[in-house]
């Protein structure tokens, strides 16, 4: 994965004309620093919720133990942290993209909100989990819009879709479902970007622009 995302992250440098060689090297260590970095979690808050928790007590009729069911109340702490290697490299490297392609600005954003509308639309909180999307899907919707605003300049397809990707995903899977995320899910941690693998941000990214070298070639 770290070598094929290598060879994508030195595409798009070079998008923004950035040496060939530089290119290269800066993105082999962006794709390992991206893997190795991916167990780490940068804690941003931790939530406090009260609970109701259905426990068992035990009372024994001779000799026989009967369990009886009882309600409690209790305190859940859900740690919310973002992902070193899954999401903020990805998001680094999606803003730096943006900034060095200014005077298209208009046109990432307009592709950002319609891959957060899908993200949104498409992704599933569940219990004890978190929230779950399949990485196609704003890859896919990505690099739709990204060819229909970039069809007259092809070779910002790629990196218009690696940013809607990016981008879209994170704030529409992962931060407009943070609330439903720790009111429904309650899992002891929320990783933004994934807990140790690569999560469906940063696999989005290198899908889209992987779709999107297949339609411009």
């Amino acid at each position: 994965m770290a070598l094929i995302s290598a060879g994508y992250f030195s595409q798009l440098f070079s998008i923004v004309g950035i040496n060939k060689d530089i290119a290269i090297i800066v993105s082999i260590a962006i794709s390992f620093l991206s893997l190795f970095s991916s167990p780490f979690n940068l804690v941003l808050k931790e939530v406090k919720k009260e609970a109701i928790a259905i426990e068992e007590d035990v009372v024994f009729f001779f000799g026989f133990p009967i369990f009886i069911p009882r309600i409690s109340r209790r305190n859940m702490n859900t740690l919310v942290a973002i992902n070193l290697g899954g999401a903020l490299i990805p998001v680094g490297v999606s803003l730096f993209l943006m900034y060095e392609l200014q005077g298209y600005s208009i046109y990432f954003i307009i592709n950002i909100l319609i891959v957060t509308i899908i993200s949104k639309f498409f992704s599933r909180v569940i219990r004890g989990i978190g929230v779950i999307m399949h990485p196609i899907i704003p890859s896919v919707f990505s690099v739709i819009t990204s060819y229909v605003l970039f069809y007259k300049f092809h070779f910002l397809i790629p990196l218009s879709a690696y940013i809607g990707s990016i981008l879209g995903t994170l704030i529409g899977a992962d931060l407009l479902n943070l609330r439903r995320i720790i009111n429904e899910a309650r899992p002891q941690i929320i990783s933004i970007g994934g807990m140790g693998t690569f999560d469906g941000i940063f696999v989005s990214g290198i899908i889209s622009v992987f779709i999107s070298e297949l339609l411009i070639i």
